[in-house]
């Protein structure tokens, strides 16, 4: 019952381990992010290439900061992010623009260990606050982030003007 199946997800969250991804890397990155795209039904939609992660990832200058769960050599998750700064609130904090866990480690409590990490490593430039959007759709998504402690902000609404 719920025993033995606790008992089992600790025996997978024992054998993980949530590093930060380097350059050799990308390949994976781009694999779990496909299997994102595909997880959420929107396949085709992701433009994003190899080199395009390499390029903004790995730079002097990256653009974001990966952390990758590992059960063994398997890559079972993925948690992509990156620095932001509240004006209001005169605060850095950490935007996570991709969470993924593969289908068969949802529900041992990976995705939350990943967030964990996210906030160990923005805590390292004084991230205050995490912020993420999710599809209004994702009802599993959204329940999974309140659970966290996170809060949808209502008198928001996300825009984006492509092309630049």
């Amino acid at each position: 019952g719920i025993i033995l199946k606790k008992k089992q997800q600790l025996k997978q969250m024992n054998e993980i381990k949530i590093c930060p991804a380097n350059v050799e890397d990308v390949p994976v990155i781009h694999t779990l992010l496909a299997g994102l795209e595909e997880a959420m039904g929107t396949t085709g939609k992701v433009q994003c290439k190899v080199d395009d992660l390499r390029r903004f990832g790995f730079s002097d200058s990256p653009c974001f900061q990966a952390l990758i769960a590992w059960r063994g050599t398997e890559a079972v998750g993925l948690a992509l992010f990156f620095r932001e700064f509240s004006s209001w609130k005169g605060v850095p904090g950490v935007y996570v623009q991709d969470l993924y866990v593969t289908g068969r480690m949802r529900g041992t409590g990976l995705g939350r260990e990943l967030m964990e990490a996210v906030y160990q490593f923005a805590r390292r430039w004084d991230a205050d606050y995490c912020k993420l959007a999710t599809r209004h759709d994702n009802e599993a998504a959204i329940a999974f982030y309140k659970r966290l402690g996170f809060n949808m902000i209502e008198d928001e609404c996300v825009l984006v003007l492509e092309g630049l």
